[in-house]
């Protein structure tokens, strides 16, 4: 099977696409805790190609700048993983229903789920998103209110909190 791929240059930093024919498989920051352990269960399901040109990294470049310019509050581009165990992906679709701005707590997303004493495990999951910004795990915050942790750096979470107009405890 072959993937491709292409960096992507947003207000936060570097971003890597990874692509099939027809889906987003992986959206991550290059300087991400686990940018390299993703990288590397990517290419235990196929081959990575860099490309210069891909509809899907097309489309999800010009709906990351739109997100980015406030002009956009959805992602439309098609997604699907490769990577994950069945519970990382229930958590991750999970969070793909959760609204622009919309900030909820690990426990509402187990929950969600059906697991609400899974709370570390949902937690976990949650750091091993794959589609970052995409699946917006940015929008799951501790129970007291605070930010919690975020794979790609603090920063970036408060980053993309503002942008939606979201509020949170120091």
């Amino acid at each position: 099977m072959h993937f491709y791929y292409q960096h992507i240059q947003t207000p936060l930093g570097r971003m890597t696409a990874v692509v099939n024919e027809h889906a987003l498989l992986s959206l991550s920051f290059t300087d991400s805790k686990d940018y390299h352990t993703a990288w590397e269960k990517l290419q235990r399901q196929g081959t990575l190609i860099q490309t210069s040109t891909h509809p899907v990294i097309h489309q999800i470049a010009n709906e990351l700048e739109a997100y980015f310019h406030g002009a956009s509050k959805q992602f439309k581009t098609p997604i699907a993983y490769v990577v994950g165990t069945p519970f990382q992906q229930e958590v991750w679709h999970a969070l793909q229903q959760l609204s622009y701005g919309e900030q909820v707590t690990y426990s509402t997303i187990a929950k969600a789920i059906g697991k609400p004493k899974s709370v570390r495990a949902v937690s976990t999951a949650i750091g091993l998103n794959p589609l970052s910004i995409i699946v917006p795990c940015h929008r799951v915050l501790r129970k007291d209110g605070r930010l919690g942790g975020f794979n790609s750096g603090i920063h970036r979470k408060k980053y993309l909190l503002t942008l939606e107009g979201s509020h949170w405890h120091e």
